[in-house]
């Protein structure tokens, strides 16, 4: 049995942008969820930071996880963010569930 996919996802939106990468990441965040492996798919904006936006997502698999970043709502979000966040770079941190021992 494969593993979920659990991720926390970053981006820093540059000045000027806010409101149109926001207005993007929510129509992303809503066709996600649509998706048959997505299980989770959570953006915030930072408290201290509102041009920082934080993704927590699950998928079931690896294969639902490579699948969404393929879908044509993922593809357009990446180019439309292109020249919009810093560097370009949109940073994963891959997280592994802590087992309980008891």
């Amino acid at each position: 049995m494969e593993s979920k996919v659990i991720l926390l996802a970053y981006i820093d939106i540059l000045p000027g942008f806010e409101g149109e990468v926001k207005e993007a990441t929510i129509k992303l965040a809503e066709e996600t969820r649509k998706e048959p492996g997505s299980e989770l798919f959570l953006p915030h904006t930072q408290n201290d930071s509102p041009r920082s936006i934080a993704f927590y997502e699950i998928y079931q698999n690896d294969t639902a996880f490579q699948l969404h970043k393929t879908l044509p709502h993922a593809t357009s979000f990446f180019e439309f963010v292109k020249g919009k966040i810093v560097d370009d770079k949109i940073e994963v941190v891959f997280l592994t569930p802590l087992k309980s021992s008891i």
